[in-house]
């Protein structure tokens, strides 16, 4: 007889342990389950389908500006963090030491390069982390736990759309602390599944679909990500959140896409505040001693 393959992830990512319950987001590898006391949600794709979707990563152009406008989005974005991280951690740029976790083809680091902050990448992908060193960039091609970097290294880490891909975040975030000096930063950004997004759109929101985007197994909120903090020994700074989406493009007619869109603009500011926004980027500091 023939049976269906385990869900490669089996337990609550965060560490929580408590059961997983079945949810009524209903994905084609079945539905998400929501852990009881975090609420994080788990995907119950199969290990199989997890490393075959992975391998969308392995492309030489991986995140690099498609045009001078995603350029200027860029450089906007990382001014942004890196004046963030100098107010946290009151050090200036050209004193910040980077880690760019799952760096790609280097777009985020090579840009924070030119506002003068000494950086480094991993990328476990070959080919972008490849593209990253022919560009001049410090770049490992490898996973963070087998590079090896010397204790208390960095004074600020990023991992930038990575962390949904963690089948054991925990492990991951035990490493930054490692190599993470005393009152460094870690950053993350990832989705946010407790949004106002998450409750109106459920399994039509893409970010949720593994053949959209690959890898996509775990999805955290507000809540999950402070108990990931606890767990490794962080505190959270500060969980920022923004954006709310009604419907995907070419889900709908034109017309109902852009009276959506006019609506979730309007919702944007206040999602922000009341952290429901479906973008989440929380920063936690490792204890000064």
């Amino acid at each position: 007889m023939n049976r269906e393959p385990s869900p490669f992830i089996q337990a609550c990512p965060v560490g929580c342990t408590s059961d997983l319950i079945t949810t009524d987001i209903l994905l084609p590898e079945g539905p998400l389950r929501r852990c009881t006391v975090c609420g994080q949600l788990a995907s119950m794709c199969s290990a199989e389908e997890y490393y075959d979707s992975m391998e969308d990563f392995d492309r030489t152009e991986g995140t690099t500006p498609v045009d001078r406008s995603s350029l200027k989005r860029l450089e906007k974005m990382t001014n942004k963090i890196l004046t963030k991280v100098e107010g946290i951690v009151k050090i200036p740029r050209n004193d910040l030491s980077l880690l760019d976790v799952g760096c790609s083809s280097g777009a985020f680091i090579s840009v924070a390069k030119t506002m003068g902050v000494d950086v480094t990448g991993v990328e476990p992908a070959e080919k972008p982390a490849m593209a990253a060193k022919k560009s001049g960039l410090d770049v490992h091609n490898g996973l963070l736990e087998e590079i090896q970097f010397p204790d208390a290294f960095f004074t600020v880490i990023t991992i930038f759309e990575v962390i949904e891909h963690l089948k054991d975040p925990i492990a991951l975030m035990k490493e930054c602390s490692r190599i993470l000096r005393p009152g460094g930063l870690v950053i993350i950004r990832t989705g946010n599944a407790g949004s106002w997004t998450t409750r109106f759109m459920k399994a039509r929101w893409e970010y949720f679909h593994i053949d959209r985007h690959g890898g996509h197994i775990s999805f955290f909120n507000p809540v999950s990500i402070k108990k990931l903090a606890e767990r490794s020994d962080f505190s959270v700074v500060r969980v920022d959140t923004h954006s709310v989406r009604f419907y995907e493009k070419g889900d709908v007619s034109r017309l109902t896409y852009r009276t959506a869109k006019i609506f979730s603009e309007l919702l944007n500011r206040p999602s922000t505040w009341l952290a429901q926004g479906h973008e989440l980027q929380a920063y936690l500091q490792k204890p000064s001693v």
